[in-house]
């Protein structure tokens, strides 16, 4: 995917939660992430935007500081932390050396495809606690996610050890496309690729596998085939923190 996709990501999906949110209301519990309302997920979720937006801008990210803003600023602080993000990423020069959390993509593809990612799961919360189902994501991107989520975030963010070795293949069915991932030991580990046998594989449309790889879609929204019990394995140990 190109950067300006990512971008227009972000802004289509940060301007779909806060729909939803005049739906709910602040106060609303957000049911995928436990002890959330919407007004903390929105507050999460600017943060993050304005976190990054300063990492692009040369900040250091150890010593960010974001004053959380009051319910009638919220609407704006979170629009501006959109534009910021936007603008970060597209002047962010190519030689300049940013941090980023895993992948070796060059900085600003990095935090684009990260930024749109996030901003579409939490999206995908926000609509979850409106409860007038989800809108619709596009599969290639979809693709992209699984990818992200599989490849970069498990090994480098689920690090606890696994008592019960298990491997899970995740393989969508509107795209040549397949990953392997074996809960270990010493964490996760991840390779391209669907082996013919695993303890789990997930099948599923790439916008069904998405969500449900995230827990943000039930068991029912897929199809699983081998030991059904390392679906739960899966929702217990895919727990990503948040900042």
């Amino acid at each position: 995917m190109e950067l300006t996709e990512y971008i227009s990501h972000v802004k289509s999906d940060t301007g779909l939660l806060l729909r939803a949110s005049e739906r709910t209301g602040l106060t609303a519990a957000v049911p995928s992430c436990v002890g959330w309302d919407v007004l903390k997920l929105l507050t999460h979720l600017t943060r993050v935007h304005h976190w990054a937006a300063a990492i692009l801008g040369g900040a250091n990210r150890e010593s960010f500081s974001f004053e959380s803003p009051d319910e009638a600023q919220l609407k704006g602080v979170v629009e501006e932390g959109v534009s910021k993000l936007s603008g970060a990423l597209r002047a962010l020069p190519p030689t300049r050396p940013v941090w980023t959390m895993f992948s070796d993509l060059p900085p600003a593809m990095f935090w684009a495809r990260r930024q749109a990612h996030e901003t579409a799961i939490h999206r995908v919360d926000g609509e979850l606690a409106a409860g007038f189902g989800v809108s619709e994501i596009d599969s290639a991107f979809a693709i992209d996610g699984i990818d992200e989520l599989l490849m970069g975030m498990l090994p480098s963010r689920v690090s606890s050890p696994i008592g019960r070795p298990f491997v899970v293949t995740v393989a969508p069915l509107d795209a040549n496309a397949g990953w392997t991932v074996t809960f270990g030991p010493d964490g996760v580990t991840t390779r391209l690729g669907a082996v013919d046998v695993a303890d789990l594989t997930a099948f599923g449309m790439a916008p069904d596998l998405y969500r449900w790889l995230w827990n943000r879609a039930g068991d029912d929204e897929i199809a699983l085939r081998g030991d059904l019990t390392l679906a739960d394995a899966w929702h217990q140990h895919v727990r990503i923190g948040s900042r």
